[in-house]
């Protein structure tokens, strides 16, 4: 625990440059008005007895100056509401500074982790679930918080312990040496407690990141789950999930809970001796007795939230481990900034040199050993089975995946992690399955080229002969798209895809499988779209196998198990 807390602890100080110290000071300078605020109810116990003023002298630290002011009641009962009011206000701003830094915090939290994400490789995220990263977002970042709040009341509870148990000293050593005594055994007592808050925390992470993969799983194919009837399969491993939480929560409540009552148990036992101590053993007066049990009914309560502070931070903690891992990765997998260098121009030809690319050491390569050129201002079409190789091929020629050994070359110059990111900014892909975002088709079409004029968005749908259709709707570019634009049809959604792709005014143009999902007549349109683009600027390259789509290209290559199918391997002409 010693570890974690001192990790989360560093964590507060540099993401709150230092300012988490002012909370510190802030609980320090409270729980020191709180104990004066104790001692003032010495005088105010004892002031019936002819000896009140004696009485007031001897109180530690503060007696002088009683004296000196006079130890009437309603004089100490003034400054007595005066040091309560003062705490309060300080407790107020204590409390509304710590919410504030910790909301601080939390978003650094969010940020660097999306940052990371977003600045990762393609590579090194398709290698991590999303539903884990989407977990550590929603829920798990939250968790962090927990920790990094109870270390934060942790560190506030000792320091008032540490002023009760000052101000009792003064009272009385040995009772305060009993005190903290009683306190630090109850707390021994209740360590199976906090190692079991551990260990429930390191499940419920795993659970959760269950719990999200299944319901993002089924989110994102419910149409399909509908579809084959199954949608009771996901409702059961949602339950399942659901039960098991409830399960680890409800077990570990409930043994908090038993530890809990044995505490308050013997709390009350100890309170008695406590009493019975100080007044037949140790003599001390009714004002200083009453103090005295005051303390110890205060600090009772403070040791066991330092114990349920203790199990909060254990329970949750693991959260903020996971969480660094995960930021951890993402940032080592980092491209290099798009600024970082000039991407190259694509004039005369794309090369593939010697390129491999086997994402598992125990399975065959994805391709082996490719050797190919693609001349600039052409169409070219990759073509071969299911698996042969087409979309990995794309993926590396897009610059979201390195090879595993080899070259690519843009009129002789090698994409490396140097420029690999700037280079995307000359490509336009368009997938097999064209995502629209749930926004307007305006906002979708801009995401290819942000802050395009109107004529620029026109001119694009022009080019991707979706146009007119476009017109006719009600609401034009404004038109809501729906989620993952299921309000247009996949044709309509591959020409709207198009239409952004060469918004961007790509030097090279992708399209991977991007009419194998469509009837013929919206295969028929997107392929007059793609014929339509051929004005010899714009390189075009095409995964597919339709011969509506291949017959467009001037050249096509096959591949097959990762390799071109050609003795050469040169281009291998149509027909």
């Amino acid at each position: 625990m010693i570890r974690d807390f001192l990790v989360v602890s560093r964590f507060l100080w540099r993401t709150t440059h230092g300012q988490i110290a002012w909370v510190i000071l802030l609980s320090l300078i409270t729980a020191a008005t709180e104990g004066v605020s104790i001692m003032m109810l010495i005088p105010i116990v004892a002031i019936a007895s002819p000896d009140s003023s004696a009485r007031a002298g001897d109180i530690p630290l503060i007696g002088d100056l009683l004296v000196r002011l006079s130890t009437s009641l309603p004089i100490l009962l003034a400054i007595f509401v005066l040091l309560v009011a003062f705490q309060s206000l300080l407790n107020y701003a204590k409390n509304v500074f710590a919410l504030t830094l910790m909301q601080i915090a939390s978003d650094r939290l969010k940020h660097d982790l999306f940052k990371a994400v977003s600045a990762a490789r393609w590579d090194v995220i398709a290698k991590r679930r999303l539903s884990d990263i989407n977990q550590a977002l929603i829920s798990g970042i939250p968790r962090c918080m927990t920790a990094a709040n109870a270390a934060l009341m942790l560190m506030q509870g000792m320091l008032l312990i540490g002023i009760y148990i000052v101000v009792a000293a003064l009272l009385s050593w040995q009772m305060a040496l009993f005190a903290a005594m009683v306190g630090g055994g109850l707390l021994a007592v209740m360590y199976p407690i906090r190692r079991r808050a551990s260990r429930f925390g390191q499940d419920l992470t795993g659970l959760f990141e269950q719990q999200s993969h299944t319901t993002l799983e089924f989110l994102n194919g419910i149409r399909l789950a509908k579809t084959f009837l199954a949608e009771g399969r996901f409702v059961r491993s949602f339950d399942r999930h659901l039960v098991e939480i409830r399960t680890n929560t409800l077990r570990f409540f409930t043994t908090n809970a038993v530890g809990t009552l044995i505490f308050q148990l013997g709390v009350a036992v100890i309170a008695a001796l406590f009493v019975y101590l100080a007044m037949v053993h140790f003599a001390l007066g009714l004002g200083e007795v009453a103090v005295l049990l005051l303390i110890f009914a205060r600090l009772t309560p403070r040791f066991n939230a330092l114990q349920e502070q203790s199990q909060s931070f254990l329970s949750n903690a693991p959260a903020y481990g996971h969480y660094t891992d995960m930021l951890r990765y993402f940032a080592s997998g980092r491209e290099a900034d798009v600024g970082a260098s000039e991407p190259p121009r694509l004039t005369r030809m794309i090369e593939l040199r010697d390129l491999t690319m086997q994402f598992d050491a125990d399975a065959p390569p994805s391709l082996n050993r490719i050797n190919v050129q693609i001349e600039a201002g052409r169409v070219t079409a990759l073509v071969g089975a299911s698996g042969s190789g087409k979309s990995t091929l794309a993926d590396i020629v897009t610059g979201l995946i390195t090879p595993t050994s080899g070259q690519l070359l843009i009129d002789d110059v090698a994409i490396d992690q140097s420029n690999r990111r700037a280079w995307r900014s000359r490509v336009a892909t368009v997938p097999q399955d064209a995502l629209l975002f749930n926004a307007t088709l305006r906002e979708n079409l801009a995401l290819g080229r942000p802050g395009a004029s109107e004529a620029d968005l026109w001119q694009a749908l022009e080019r991707a002969q979706i146009a007119d259709f476009i017109r006719a709707l009600p609401d034009a570019l404004d038109t809501q798209v729906g989620d993952r634009g299921t309000r247009f049809s996949g044709g309509e959604r591959q020409r709207v895809a198009l239409a952004r792709a060469l918004l961007s005014r790509p030097e090279i143009l992708i399209l991977d499988e991007a009419t194998s999902a469509l009837d013929i007549d919206n295969q028929q349109r997107v392929a007059a779209a793609i014929a339509g683009l051929r004005d010899g600027r714009l390189t075009i390259l095409l995964i597919a196998h339709q011969p509506m789509i291949t017959n467009i290209a001037d050249v096509r290559i096959m591949l097959e198990h990762g390799m071109v199918v050609t003795g050469t391997d040169s281009l291998l002409p149509d027909g």
